[in-house]
């Protein structure tokens, strides 16, 4: 009888705060890491307390979005969803939420409300040149 690796599927990509996304980019940046480090790091450059980020390291915990192993009587905290997908997953929620989930009025917005100058078009020009649709 032949054995089937099962691949262990990534978790789907949860909703994160603009706090939790401060977390996750210091850790899909480097890890794992400990709560120490990223308590260290993030009152450093973002002024938070302790209590703060630990509860930031808590709920992302909770929501599914990071993975702890035991270290002595502390954590390493490492990403369990990986950065592209949270971004999709947001990109997918702004276009929903402001742009009725089409791109058409984003960059019809884009264009009337922000001064694109002739390499911004050419480079957008470019880059849909480049893209295949999807069947």
């Amino acid at each position: 009888m032949s054995k089937k690796r099962v691949r262990k599927s990534q978790p789907e990509p949860v909703a994160i705060t603009d706090a939790e996304w401060d977390v996750m980019e210091l850790l899909w940046e480097k890890s794992p890491r400990n709560s120490q480090e990223i308590v260290a790091a993030l009152e450093q450059s973002r002024g938070w307390k302790r209590a703060t980020v630990v509860t930031l390291l808590s709920r992302l915990t909770a929501k599914g979005a990071l993975n702890t192993e035991p270290q002595g009587n502390r954590f390493l905290y490492t990403p369990a969803v990986e950065r592209s997908a949270c971004v999709a997953k947001e990109t997918r929620s702004f276009l929903d939420r402001l742009f009725g989930g089409t791109l058409r009025p984003l960059v019809a917005h884009v264009a009337e409300h922000h001064n694109l100058s002739k390499k911004d078009i050419a480079e957008l020009k470019s880059l849909l040149d480049q893209i295949k649709p999807k069947a």
